[in-house]
């Protein structure tokens, strides 16, 4: 009966050198997202806001199925700095921000504090 010829199993993790480090998103959260405080939140901005903000500026209607944070800082969750976005306008805002899909960062979060001092 024939064999199969064995496969190539490299030691370690692969790609593990060459992965960039993660980033912990949730330890920079006031509010992890699986949280119940978040989750109440999270439906309070929906409730507040069913329609997706960008989209309702193109005048576009489409439900919101995420909240984001105004300023980009994820550790201030007052309902002023909330919105409710679409998937779509969400992904597209977090990648211009957050520097995905190969951007570069554009707005650093910076703490409370040191933004009194730059403006």
């Amino acid at each position: 009966m024939p064999t199969r010829p064995p496969k190539h199993r490299p030691h370690g993790r692969a790609g593990a050198a060459y992965a960039p480090p993660a980033r912990d998103r949730q330890a920079d959260r006031a509010l992890p997202t699986n949280s119940t405080p978040w989750l109440r939140l999270r439906a309070k901005v929906l409730a507040a806001s069913p329609l997706c903000v960008s989209c309702q500026a193109l005048g576009r209607i489409k439900p919101a199925t995420h909240v984001d944070h105004v300023d980009g800082d994820s550790r201030n969750n007052e309902l002023t700095n909330l919105q409710g976005l679409c998937a779509q306008c969400h992904n597209a805002k977090t990648a211009r921000e957050d520097g995905g899909f190969g951007n570069r960062r554009r707005n650093p979060v910076v703490p409370k504090m040191e933004r009194k001092l730059i403006k």
